[in-house]
């Protein structure tokens, strides 16, 4: 009985099934230069070789074998197959005829030929590219995630039911003083019990609420702002927390910041608002007391006590001029100065003031480049930053005034942006004294703060300062070391004009006159004072109490009027405006304007334009005569 045919049959329809699949099966010896004794028709298809070729060569497998991957096949071969049942499974890349790498993952049993009893292999080679591909492109994008991850200034965290740190990445980690990963495994409450509201919020997110918090993480110093957010599985149940911290220090900061120069300009407005009235109250007090002052017969106890009311008044009127700088609201003259001349003036006069016990050290700069300031107020600067120094040395010590230049770069940019774009003028004033912690430097130009005594100091003495140099355009830091001394710097810009000459003051005797001038101020009492500080100079003096009324008297009298004196603000109309109808009214005659307010409200007035006269409030009778003369001699 034949059974060739029904082998040939079996045969053929073992073929016919082996060939539908989408691999390519094969029969061949180990090693890589092998025999190969069968290749499915596949292998054209996937690799673009024929059957044919591939068998006629033993050589061609090794040759379209990838480089990097020889050694690892042949080894996973070795390591694999030693009897017959052996399983062997290996991925690697083929070259294909025409010149593509593909991936192959290689399947194969160690079986023995039954016509020659020797072991081979038979397997299947399956194009596995596509899958590789994704898997590669799955990694390149887990990797940029992590690259993203790793490099945003952000935490991102998961902890377990138990508070169990499972997962920790991000930038910010560094903030923490953390490496990724480095809190994995770790409780919150072991890793954070110096930081209280962050124990806090973890307990309320563990119990099941999602929240934004802010955090603040004392070992380290920062605060973060945070998403706490529960996790649950399918079924609802709560199996841990994830969140997402960001560094919220320096914006808190700055917040910070931007609520105390909120309120400093709350308090300069506040300044602003009550100094008209203030500065006309004390022109008052202080006019009385001069009238008073005058009178013959007076007891010592009534002088006495004149003179306390003329001390209280002018104490008075220093406080507000000190709010007023702080505020940047007072009206400066300024002019092209050397610094260097205003520290060598202020010198001479710290003698008094300073004691003998603290050596005084000047480094002035030999070619300083000028600065535009207003000279008295500069004086003003260095005189309450020597006085802030002498507190700060009750046993004596050394305090430097220092001068230097300051090229294109050389103050940090997140400090001084504004002062980056032109050279600037240093000046330093450095003490050896008791030092500032940093709580206190803190608060250091806020009005009113102070750590003297009660009754020692009014807290405004480094707040003037502060307002002084920042209306000058300039800026001012503060550095200090508790016990090791303070130092103030200041940073002007520099001006390319020569230094205006200083004019000394006149000495001449304070002159009247007969002149005619018009009085123009809605104050009842400080006009009084006014019409008789200018009597007793032996002016003629007509009195209006409102625009209408001065408008009136330049219309209607006969006679001439040489100079209007009237306060720059006024019910219906400002000074300006009316000294321009009475101008139009009567051309020639001279006018003084008079003013308690500050530099924004006078600005929007005109008043301070060079041809313009100003007299600020409060002033004396001297003040007053010796304005009014120069103005009437004037050309």
């Amino acid at each position: 009985m034949s059974i060739g045919p029904q082998t040939e049959a079996f045969e053929a329809q073992y073929r016919q099934i082996v060939e539908q699949v989408p691999a390519i099966t094969y029969m061949a010896e180990r090693g890589a230069d092998g025999r190969w004794y069968y290749v499915s028709p596949q292998l054209t298809q996937i690799l673009g070789f024929t059957p044919e070729e591939w068998m006629a060569d033993p050589q061609l497998w090794r040759k379209q074998l990838h480089p990097d991957d020889l050694a690892r096949v042949l080894t996973e071969e070795e390591q694999t197959l030693s009897k017959e049942g052996d399983l062997y499974r290996v991925e690697y890349r083929l070259r294909t005829a025409d010149g593509r790498y593909v991936w192959i993952r290689d399947e194969a049993t160690y079986v023995r030929r039954s016509e020659m009893g020797q072991l081979v292999m038979r397997g299947l080679l399956l194009d596995i590219t596509e899958r590789k591909q994704a898997e590669e492109e799955l990694l390149r994008s887990e990797q940029r995630l992590q690259t993203t991850v790793n490099a945003a200034p952000i935490v991102l965290f998961a902890l377990d039911r138990d508070g169990i740190f499972t997962f920790s990445a991000g930038k910010g980690l560094a903030d923490l003083g953390l490496k990724p990963g480095e809190a994995v495994g770790k409780s919150v409450f072991d890793l954070y019990r110096e930081a209280p509201e962050v124990l806090d919020h973890a307990r309320r997110a563990l119990a099941g609420e999602d929240f934004w918090a802010v955090d603040p993480v004392p070992p380290v110093g920062r605060i973060f702002e945070t998403r706490w957010a529960a996790t649950r599985d399918s079924a609802g149940n709560q199996i841990g927390v994830i969140g997402v911290a960001t560094d919220v220090t320096e914006r808190v900061r700055l917040q910070e910041q931007i609520r105390s120069m909120q309120q400093m300009e709350a308090i300069g407005r506040l300044a602003g608002g009550i100094a008209h009235d203030f500065n006309n109250l004390m022109s008052i007090v202080l006019g009385h007391v001069e009238l008073l002052s005058a009178e013959g017969n007076l007891t010592e106890r009534t002088q006495n006590g004149l003179a306390q009311v003329r001390r209280a008044a002018e104490r008075a009127t220093s406080l507000t001029q000190q709010l007023l700088a702080f505020s940047r609201k007072q009206v400066l003259q300024p002019k092209i100065v050397s610094l260097n001349e205003i520290v060598s003036d202020v010198q001479k006069m710290l003698s008094r003031v300073i004691g003998e016990d603290i050596e005084l050290v000047s480094r002035l700069h030999p070619s300083l480049a000028p600065v535009k300031a207003d000279p008295v107020q500069m004086q003003q600067v260095l005189m309450n930053l020597a006085v802030n120094a002498r507190d700060a040395m009750p046993k004596g010590g050394v305090l430097l005034m220092e001068t230097s230049n300051l090229r294109h770069g050389e103050l940090p940019a997140q400090q001084y942006p504004s002062l980056l774009s032109c050279p600037c003028v240093a000046l330093t004033v450095s003490d050896t004294g008791q030092g500032m912690t940093e709580e206190t430097l803190e608060h250091v130009f806020e009005p009113f703060f102070t750590t003297k005594a009660r009754g020692k100091g009014t807290g405004l003495g480094l707040a003037t300062v502060y307002g002084i140099v920042t209306q000058s355009g300039g800026k001012i830091s503060v550095s200090s070391v508790p016990g090791k001394g303070t130092t103030f710097r200041i940073y002007l810009p520099a001006e390319a004009a020569s230094v205006e000459p200083s004019v000394e003051a006149p000495t001449e005797k304070v002159c009247g006159g007969k002149e005619t001038i018009l009085v123009v101020e809605d104050e009842p009492h400080l006009r009084e004072i006014v019409r008789i500080f200018l009597e007793e100079f032996g002016y003629r003096v007509l009195e209006a109490t409102d625009v209408n009324e001065a408008l009136q008297l330049a219309k209607t009298r006969a006679h001439p009027i040489d100079l209007t004196l009237t306060d720059v603000i006024m019910p219906g109309m400002s000074g300006r405006q009316l000294a321009e109808e009475i101008l139009s009214l009567r051309p020639g005659m001279k006018v003084v304007y008079m003013t308690g307010y500050t530099d924004d409200m006078v600005v929007q007035h005109k008043v301070l334009e060079p041809e313009v006269t100003l007299l600020q409030k409060p002033f004396d009778k001297i003040q007053l005569a010796r304005k009014v003369r120069q103005v009437l001699d004037a050309e």
